[in-house]
């Protein structure tokens, strides 16, 4: 028989489990809608060429989240860079709370929150996870 306390812990890290599974196939979803509306804008492009239609001068198109046109490597650049300092900020958060999880849960004087204490190294191991990702997407010295 599982301890209550146990279960709850099971559960809320199910839920955790799920939020995050969520996230990721509604990111999914999102890059397939994107990658659809910039064929469509190829397409569109290479029916004006074909009708001689001139064309804007773009050097590189890209499609913001609005479906709007950003044509500079700047507005990309920025992206990828709050993007980072998103991911530098959420590995350090996770770190932090799994360190703070495992130290609350066994100096309680609760026995039962001193056996589900490593259930903070979950959230250290993906805060670690993050912080290597944002190690490995630096970009190199020219």
């Amino acid at each position: 028989m599982i301890d209550p306390g146990m279960g709850w812990a099971i559960f809320g890290v199910s839920f955790i489990f799920i939020f995050i599974l969520i996230g990721i196939l509604a990111e999914s979803q999102r890059q397939k809608s994107k990658l659809a509306r910039q064929e469509l804008l190829q397409k569109e492009r290479l029916a004006a060429i074909e009708k001689g239609i001139p064309l804007p001068d773009w050097d590189t198109v890209m499609l913001d989240e609005d479906g709007s046109l950003v044509s500079s490597a700047e507005a990309h650049e920025r992206r990828r860079q709050w993007f980072r300092m998103l991911t530098l900020a959420l590995g350090l958060l996770m770190c932090f709370a799994g360190i703070g999880m495992l130290f609350a849960f066994n100096i309680g004087a609760d026995n039962d929150f001193r056996d589900i204490g490593t259930i903070g190294a979950i959230p250290i191991m993906a805060g670690i996870g993050l912080l290597l990702f944002y190690a490995l997407t630096r970009k190199e010295p020219n």
